[in-house]
């Protein structure tokens, strides 16, 4: 494939402007595939021992063997791409993507219904969480929000914040260890909610980089730590209050992180970008895979290993030393 349409490929899956854009697929049960493990994967989660991908065409993956071998979900209810997944504990996770929908399972990804949305709708959803306390939030392009208080029985249309900065695609969730929710968008800006579980109020906090951020995770000493385009950072030590700019020279676009063991942040994205950080979060160091593969995600199993979904599908990284 040339460069430029390779490129324009992975821009129509990696920005949301463009999946906001993008076309549905008709809608239907996924559909069994012998390479589903090749295709493209958008978001990782670990449930329990279980890891659990989601992507294109409705494929929902499980492996039950640390990520060596990989199968699809028994039943999912459609063939829309599902663009984010969360797990609130080891049975219970949630799924989103276009359409507007929310996929819900209750045993460990093996099966998913529908909780909301339609899969011709026009909204594309980019970001869920739900809490234990029965607290949830799904975000996506446009500033679209729906909220739930029950665990996902019911979901509503919200307005986070008011204006231009309401209307800015939301493209990942972060909860502090003080309660208050942070979510990545774009133009440099975070909204972020505090304030009473159910009642939150919500902000939007200018960050020094002006970029879409994509992604975030929280540093075992509290900071948070955000990721976007180009290699741009941002972190803040103060529950997302103010934010400091961590750029990293020559660095793809980044699109997933996670911690390692010894609570250093781990960032992949576009070209093969691996960027690693110190413990504290306040400088970065970037590697990059030799096949340059644009990866889309990554978490970390108890034992230490890496998982990682990409445009091929699932694959182990190694542990940086």
């Amino acid at each position: 494939m040339p460069t430029t349409r390779r490129r324009l490929v992975l821009s129509s899956l990696l920005s949301p402007l463009a999946a906001a854009a993008a076309p549905y697929a008709a809608d239907g049960p996924a559909r069994m595939r012998p390479l589903a493990a090749r295709g493209v994967l958008l978001d990782i989660a670990l449930a329990g021992s279980r890891l659990v991908a989601v992507g294109e065409r409705g494929h929902v993956l499980l492996s039950d063997d640390q990520g060596k071998a990989w199968r699809q979900a028994r039943a999912v209810p459609t063939r829309s791409t599902l663009t984010a997944l969360h797990a609130t504990d080891e049975r219970q996770l949630w799924a989103t993507g276009h359409g507007g929908l929310i996929l819900k399972s209750a045993d460990a990804g093996e099966t998913w219904t529908v909780a909301t949305g339609k899969a011709d709708g026009p909204d594309v959803l980019l970001a869920i969480r739900v809490q234990p306390d029965g607290l949830g939030l799904a975000v996506g392009g446009f500033g679209i929000a729906l909220a739930t208080a029950d665990g996902g029985r019911s979901w509503q249309g919200t307005t986070l914040v008011d204006g231009e900065a309401g209307e800015r695609h939301l493209n990942r969730i972060v909860v502090t260890a003080a309660g208050s929710w942070l979510i990545a968008a774009e133009g440099g800006l975070v909204l972020r909610g505090s304030g009473s579980a159910g009642a939150l109020k919500w902000e939007a906090v200018k960050t020094p980089y002006a970029g879409s951020l994509w992604t975030g995770t929280l540093l075992p000493g509290g900071s948070a730590l955000l990721g976007g385009m180009r290699g741009n950072l941002v972190s803040s030590a103060d529950d997302g209050r103010s934010w400091t700019h961590r750029p990293v020279p020559e660095a793809g676009s980044l699109t997933g992180c996670t911690t390692l063991a010894d609570g250093r942040p781990l960032l992949v994205g576009v070209d093969g970008t691996v960027v690693v950080g110190d413990a504290g979060g306040s400088s970065f160091r970037l590697q990059r895979l030799d096949d340059r593969a644009t990866l889309t995600a990554v978490t970390r199993l108890p034992g230490g290993a890496l998982v990682a979904t990409g445009m091929a599908g699932p694959r182990l990284l190694e542990t940086p030393t």
